[in-house]
C-alpha cells in the first residue's frame, strides 16, 4: 500500500501541470461542465449585486477565467499549490485580468484570504486530490470562512460508484477507503455522498444530484457517476 506525502503530492501536479499526460482536461481552456451548471443555478437566483469568487485548486484557471467573463461576476480568485498552473493561468487570464486574480497557495494552509469576503466559491475535484483527511477538513474550514452567509459552495468530486476510480481503489490502494494512487503517483479520493456531507458538514447541503458521463482515461472510456453538490452557508 503506497503511502502519498503532501510534497510528493505536490511534485506530481507539478510535473502534470507542466507535461500534461494523464488528466489532460485539466489542461483545457474550456470550464467544466458542472462548474457551468452551477454558474446556471447561482444566475437562477436573481442575486441584485455583481458575485465574487474563489475556486480552490484552480489549476490552470480554466474555471475562473470562464467565471469571470459573465456579466454576473465582479471578479474571481482562484489559487493553486502549483506555480506552473498559476504561471499559466495569469498568461491565459490576459483578456480578462482585471476580473481574476490568482495566486500560489497551498489549501491545507492558511488562506489569505478576509472572512466573509466571497459570495461563492468551487471544490471542482479539487478536495478529491487533499491526499489527508486532516488537509480536506482544514479546507472546509476555511470555505467556511471566507464566505459570506448566504454564500453557496459548489462540491464536484469523485464517486465510489464511478467505473475507473472503483478499478484504480481495488488495484492501487492507499490508506482511506475509495482512495488510491495513479500511474503519476498522485493520490486521488473518491467520496461516498455521506463522505461529502460530513466534510462540509458546516454548510447546508441545498441541491445534490449525480452526474452521469463517459469519461476517458488513457484512451479508454468508463462510466462516471460524480457528485455535484451545492452546499449555502447559513
Amino acid at each position: 500500500m503506497k503511502i502519498v506525502t503532501h510534497t510528493e503530492q505536490q511534485k506530481a501536479w507539478e510535473k502534470e501541470h507542466a507535461e500534461p499526460e494523464a488528466l489532460l482536461q485539466m489542461d483545457q481552456n474550456e470550464a467544466s461542465s458542472g462548474v457551468k451548471k452551477f454558474f446556471d443555478f447561482l444566475i437562477q437566483k436573481n442575486f441584485p449585486q455583481k458575485l465574487t469568487g474563489l475556486e480552490m485548486g484552480c489549476g490552470k484557471g480554466r474555471n475562473v477565467i470562464w467565471l469571470a467573463s459573465k456579466a454576473e461576476i465582479k471578479k474571481v480568485y482562484g489559487f493553486d499549490f502549483s506555480s506552473t498552473a498559476i504561471a499559466e493561468a495569469k498568461i491565459r487570464a490576459k483578456s480578462i485580468e482585471l476580473k481574476t486574480d490568482f495566486q500560489v497557495a497551498d489549501a491545507t494552509e492558511p488562506w489569505s484570504y478576509g472572512k466573509n469576503m466571497f459570495d461563492f466559491a468551487v471544490d471542482c475535484f479539487a478536495s478529491t486530490d487533499i491526499e489527508s483527511l486532516k488537509g480536506r477538513v482544514f479546507a472546509a474550514k476555511e470555505f467556511f470562512r471566507v464566505l459570506k452567509p448566504g454564500a453557496h459552495l459548489f462540491v464536484y468530486a469523485l464517486s465510489t460508484d464511478d467505473e475507473f476510480h472503483k478499478i484504480m481503489a481495488e488495484k492501487s490502494p492507499t490508506n482511506e477507503n475509495g482512495a488510491f494512487v495513479n500511474s503519476l503517483g498522485k493520490f486521488e479520493k473518491s467520496f461516498t455522498e455521506d463522505e461529502l456531507i460530513e466534510l462540509y458538514q458546516d454548510l447546508k447541503l441545498v441541491k445534490k444530484e449525480r452526474i452521469s458521463k463517459n469519461v476517458t482515461f488513457y484512451g479508454e472510456q468508463y462510466k462516471c457517476y460524480h457528485h455535484w453538490l451545492v452546499f449555502k452557508k447559513r
